[in-house]
């Protein structure tokens, strides 16, 4: 018989309860900052109609990046790679019944069949916030708050990332003197989004599938426009809205945000404003978040369009950034303490004390394995308990208890039910 490998599908990932630990910290910080604007959480199942990625992806996604099925009626099936599709379905058939704006977040599973690398697997979790029925520079505004809020949340200091903006509207306009077509505009931009990434030689390489060789020169030259003034005179409605953009976060305190003229995003939905983090390290200089506005997302389902702005931020490279500044406390166990019983036959008292703990909400483990104290007690440091207490004659006849922290070591001793009780909800 052939034995079954105990490794997990090539890039994804096993969670054991301390790597989950880690996450639902992750996911805890991310939902209580939404929750802070005022957004609302939502969810839905990762299996969507291929159509509805078709659609908005584009084809490419769907050939080369996701995975896709056939049900047993054979309709087509692909695994989310993203959400924003998914949240526009789900406001194009509720949007009579919902309060705009719209505050939504979610931080779902995503499935992407590409190559494991540093920062990218097959499948990550990921936050999506979202504001729709806003078409003045507030939503932007808000999305940089709530995503600078965030950062802060993690304890992350300002010269850990920064924020890059830019406007699509740009870029598009200045491509319309190329007379180039929308897909080809659409995979320009995918080459220009990782243009920091690839070097300057592999760039111009990749450009030239799609532009002459004067075209590429401009569209450097544009890249490194630095005068202010140029921009404000070619393109000054779009870019004074960043400047105002900009001049309402610096108000704020959000200092490390500068304008990056080559910021695309890849996804080709994108209608005006976007934005990226990215961690300052120069080991890991990476996007950690990136999203903007995207208005015509409803089209597809026939509806009038909502102006709506959103972001994503993905967990694999936010976990990388804090753990390289250290930014994950050591202490996420939940368990605030762990009862060591000495022998089996205080076990019944044991349990019943643990049962009073847990109906005043204390999180209560027992050790019933009758090991030698020492084991138990090491047992209970690695898994993070925050406290013990030895279970044995003593407290069975006379219902008194010592205590110790394992994090200070410091010990309590000679309490009664209300005393352990009180020590113990501090």
């Amino acid at each position: 018989m052939k034995k079954i490998s105990t490794e997990s599908y090539k890039g994804v990932r096993d969670f054991y309860p301390k790597d989950w630990m880690i996450q639902k910290y992750i996911f805890q910080k991310m939902s209580q900052a939404c929750e802070l604007f005022g957004y609302l959480e939502y969810n839905a199942s990762p299996l969507e109609p291929t159509e509805l990625f078709l659609a908005k992806s584009g084809s490419e996604i769907i050939q080369n990046e996701t995975y896709n099925l056939k049900d047993r009626a054979d309709r087509e099936i692909t695994l989310r790679p993203e959400m924003t599709p998914t949240l526009a379905r789900l406001i194009a058939g509720k949007k009579t019944d919902l309060q705009m704006p719209i505050r939504f977040f979610s931080i779902p599973n995503l499935f992407r069949y590409e190559k494991p690398q540093k920062g990218r697997l097959r499948e990550h979790y990921q936050l999506n916030a979202d504001i729709f029925g806003t078409s003045g520079i507030e939503a932007e505004i808000e999305i940089l708050f709530l995503v600078d809020k965030i950062m802060k949340n993690f304890g992350a200091k300002k010269e850990d990332y920064v924020i890059k903006i830019n406007n699509r509207k740009i870029l598009n306009s200045f491509f319309q003197k190329f007379s180039l077509t929308q897909e080809k505009v659409y995979e320009i931009s995918k080459i220009i989004d990782k243009k920091e990434k690839i070097g300057k030689e592999k760039f111009e390489e990749s450009l030239e599938k799609f532009l002459k060789d004067e075209q590429i020169i401009e569209l450097n030259n544009f890249f490194s426009k630095k005068d202010n003034n140029y921009l404000r005179e070619n393109y000054k409605e779009d870019f004074e809205k960043l400047e105002k953009i900009i001049e309402s976060c610096k108000k704020n305190g959000i200092e490390n945000i500068v304008f990056d003229f080559s910021l695309t995003r890849g996804f080709d939905y994108y209608t005006d404003f976007v934005f990226e983090i990215f961690d300052t390290d120069p080991e890991n200089n990476r996007s950690m978040a990136g999203g903007g506005r995207y208005d015509d997302l409803l089209d597809i389902f026939g509806q009038e369009k909502i102006p709506a702005v959103g972001f994503g931020m993905g967990d694999v490279t936010m976990r990388e950034f804090l753990i390289s500044r250290n930014l994950i406390p050591e202490d996420l166990s939940k368990t605030k303490i762990l009862i060591a019983v000495l022998e089996e036959k205080f076990l019944e008292d044991a349990n019943f004390l643990a049962k009073k703990l847990r109906d005043q909400q204390i999180n209560t483990e027992i050790d019933f394995t009758f090991r030698k104290i020492f084991r138990q007690i090491n047992s209970a440091e690695k898994k993070g308990v925050e406290n013990i207490l030895i279970f044995g004659e003593s407290e069975k006849n006379n219902e008194i208890y010592n205590i110790k922290n394992l994090k200070t070591q410091k010990e309590e001793r000679g309490l009664n039910f209300e005393n352990l009780l009180e020590k113990l909800k501090v």
